[in-house]
């Protein structure tokens, strides 16, 4: 506790044997994604891997090389910072449909502002997955505080960063004895932002790491909030990334699509940027879903300016 994990990235790819994957939309009733206004129901492109690169039957004429990465890693919290999460994430979902719910709920068809402990569908490590655990009062007690891993936090977590691949490190905090890291979520490629919400290329993987304890090494990340455990990791990019002459760049701006001026809000202008890319590309022979998925999976840059 209080110490730093280094863990580097020495190798990670597809299991042998199952070079495939698949990006996705769910729909609306489902959770959605980032353009769930715009596009309500839920698709799927199939993707094979041919070595770096992949091609999907599904958007023909396309094939890119992916940048291997694990969509989710990070150590476990301990149970003051599993307090700190559960109460400002029940603070958020409690607003909704106040006055003091978020200005973004009203131009994002949203997921649930937060995803808050629940036995429903619980899959708690060696304790077991809620099918095989109903009436079990201890898993349930385990199940009613555990965090759900949608959200990236302090710890790491589900931070999807496209570009965490072989040669990377990161920097965990240690909150509890031994660290428990975990890892899984593997992408062949993901776009910035995964637009579509399941909207990497998901697939099934290996990856082979290097781990380094740093003693007493976490009072070297800055803690930026009301407690001690107000860190976050530090990610050390690796020099791999796909290489590219040309680029288009689609601008957007804090103007959401009824014409409604909002101040500073990238995470509107960054909806209208995606919407005027599938818009352009919708001209070249594909359909808008098509170039949706095509956005959340290819390596493509997002840029706040």
């Amino acid at each position: 506790v209080g110490d730093l994990l280094k863990v580097e990235l020495l190798n990670l790819g597809p299991l042998a044997g199952d070079e495939w994957g698949f990006t996705g939309t769910f729909h609306k009733d489902n959770g959605g994604g980032f353009l769930t206004d715009h596009f309500p129901e839920a698709t799927k492109a199939c993707w094979d891997f041919e070595g770096i690169y992949c091609k999907s039957r599904n958007i023909p004429g396309v094939r890119f090389a992916g940048l291997i990465h694990p969509g989710l890693i990070g150590t476990a919290p301990s149970h003051e910072l599993l307090a700190m999460w559960n109460e400002r994430e029940g603070a958020l979902v409690a607003s909704e449909g106040t006055p003091q719910a978020p200005t973004l709920c009203g131009v994002l068809h949203t997921r649930p502002l937060a995803c808050l402990p629940t036995p429903e569908g619980a899959m708690l490590g060696k304790l077991g997955h809620v099918s095989a655990m109903k009436g079990d009062s201890e898993w349930a007690r385990v199940a009613g505080e555990a965090a759900r891993t949608v959200p990236g936090r302090e710890n790491g977590g589900n931070c999807d960063i496209k570009n965490l691949s072989r040669g990377c490190a990161v920097y965990f905090p240690v909150f509890v004895k031994g660290a428990n890291l975990s890892m899984g979520d593997m992408h062949f490629s993901q776009g910035d932002g995964e637009v579509s919400f399941c909207g990497a290329i998901e697939m099934s993987g290996f990856l082979e790491l290097k781990c380094t304890v740093i003693k007493g090494g976490m009072k070297l990340l800055p803690a930026v909030g009301p407690s001690p455990l107000s860190v976050n990791p530090i990610f050390e990019i690796g020099p791999l990334e796909p290489r590219y002459s040309e680029y288009l760049v689609f601008e957007g701006i804090s103007v959401d699509e009824t014409g409604r001026q909002h101040y500073l809000d990238a995470t509107v202008a960054y909806k209208r940027a995606v919407l005027n890319c599938i818009k352009y590309l919708a001209n070249f022979g594909y359909t808008e879903e098509q170039v949706y998925l095509l956005l959340s999976c290819c390596p493509c840059e997002g840029r706040i300016s």
